[in-house]
C-alpha cells in the first residue's frame, strides 16, 4: 500500500533538507516515508484526549480530572508519545569499559554525594532527597518526574522543538503527550523505607521536602522504581493527552502568557538565562 503525507508548514525546510541529503525530491521522499509508515507497527499508544490550546487543556482537567475524597490526579509530559515511562538510568548504558550490564547507580550517588555539600542551597538528610537533587539537575536516576500542575506537564512536552530524531540523527516531526494518572493519595506521615531508594521493592511515591526550588516552581514530585529499566504500567488510571506537532509553538507562547515559562520553572541563573534567550532572539 501506498501511503503519501502531508508536510506540516513548520516543517517544510527540514524536509528540503532532508530530501536533498539523501538525493531525493521533497515528493520522493514523502513516498518513501509514508511507505515506512504504512508498513511500520504503531510506535505510540491511541491518546484518549486531544488538546491544541491552553483552554482545551483547562477544560479537559475540571471535566475529567477533579481530586476527590480518596485519589488526586499527577501529570506528566513528554515531548514525543512515542517515550515509554522508563527512567533515564535505565535507558543508558554502563561504559564499554564496564563489566556490567547496567549502570553503577551507587557509584554515580557516592560520587554525587561527595562533591556536592558546597553546591547545595538545602542539604539533603538522606539518600532520598540526595537522589531527587540529583534528578532535578539531570544526573541519570531511577526516579520519574510527575508533577500536580496540569499546565507544567504541558510546558515540558513543547518547551522542546523536536523530541526524537531519525536513524540518521534527523529530527521527527512528532506528536507530543500529557499524562493524568489517577491514583490513591500518599499518606505525608509514612516513613520512607530505610534502606533507601536503591534497594525500593516496589514502585513507590516519593514526595521530597522543598530541597532545590524547582521542586517547588514545578510542584513536583517523584516514582522510585525498583527495576528501573522497565516501562512502567499504572495498573489502572492512566489516561493521554495528545497534543500535536503543528500546535507546539503556539502553546508554549500561550503558557508563557499564563506564566508558564522556563525562568519560572527553572527559578535558577541558568533558566533565566535560557528565558531571555528564548524571549530576545528567534530559536523556538
Amino acid at each position: 500500500m501506498k501511503v503519501t503525507l502531508e508536510i506540516p508548514d513548520n516543517c517544510a525546510g527540514r524536509f528540503q533538507e532532508v530530501a536533498q541529503a539523501r538525493g531525493l525530491t521533497v515528493e520522493e521522499w514523502l513516498v518513501e516515508l509514508g511507505d515506512r509508515h504504512a508498513s511500520a507497527p504503531p510506535t505510540c499508544p491511541p491518546p484518549d484526549h486531544r488538546v491544541t490550546s491552553v483552554a482545551e487543556l483547562s477544560k479537559l482537567i475540571e471535566s475529567k480530572f477533579k481530586n476527590d475524597k480518596g485519589t488526586t490526579v499527577l501529570y506528566r509530559g513528554h515531548g514525543a508519545a512515542s517515550f515509554k515511562l522508563i527512567p533515564k538510568v535505565g535507558r543508558l548504558r554502563p561504559p564499554k569499559k564496564s563489566a556490567r550490564k547496567d549502570v553503577n547507580e551507587a557509584l554515580m550517588l557516592d560520587l554525587f554525594r561527595n562533591q556536592v555539600a558546597d553546591r547545595q542551597d538545602v542539604p539533603a538528610v538522606n539518600d532520598w532527597e540526595l537522589l531527587a537533587i540529583a534528578q532535578h539537575h539531570g544526573m541519570p536516576t531511577r526516579l520519574l518526574d510527575w508533577t500536580r500542575n496540569p499546565l507544567v506537564a504541558l510546558y515540558f512536552s513543547v518547551c522542546k522543538e523536536c523530541e526524537t530524531r531519525d536513524p540518521d540523527g534527523h529530527p521527527l516531526c512528532e506528536d507530543a503527550e500529557v499524562l493524568a494518572w489517577r491514583t490513591g493519595k500518599v499518606n505525608l506521615g509514612n516513613a520512607l523505607p530505610k534502606w533507601g531508594p536503591l534497594k525500593t521493592a516496589s514502585t513507590i511515591r516519593y514526595i521530597p521536602r522543598i530541597v532545590t526550588p524547582r521542586l517547588r516552581a514545578q510542584s513536583g514530585l517523584f516514582t522510585v522504581h525498583a527495576y528501573p529499566s522497565r516501562v512502567f504500567e499504572p495498573d489502572r488510571g492512566l489516561m493521554r493527552i495528545r497534543v500535536p506537532f503543528e500546535n507546539r509553538r503556539d502553546l508554549k507562547r500561550s503558557l508563557y502568557r499564563h506564566g508558564i515559562h522556563e525562568a519560572a520553572m527553572f527559578p535558577d541563573l541558568d533558566g533565566l538565562a535560557r528565558h531571555i534567550e528564548w524571549l530576545q532572539t528567534d530559536i523556538y
